[in-house]
């Protein structure tokens, strides 16, 4: 492998983590545990729990 493709695998791996940590971030704060959980298993989850809304116990504390 070049150079050139060693710095886009680079970047491309970091934008990827990036997002993927905030989508876990995103799932955990909407309240939704367990897709958080299967998540590490099964990453789809992660995507679903992020779209999902917030349960109502995590958007009454998102009022407070």
């Amino acid at each position: 492998m070049s150079f050139l493709e060693w710095i886009l695998i680079c970047f491309l791996a970091a934008i990827y983590i990036t997002c993927l940590f905030t989508v876990v971030a995103v799932t955990f704060r909407n309240g939704h545990w367990i897709m958080g959980i299967l998540g590490f298993f099964f990453p789809v989850f992660w995507l679903i729990g992020a779209i999902l809304p917030p349960t109502e116990k995590a958007a009454a504390m998102l009022v407070e």
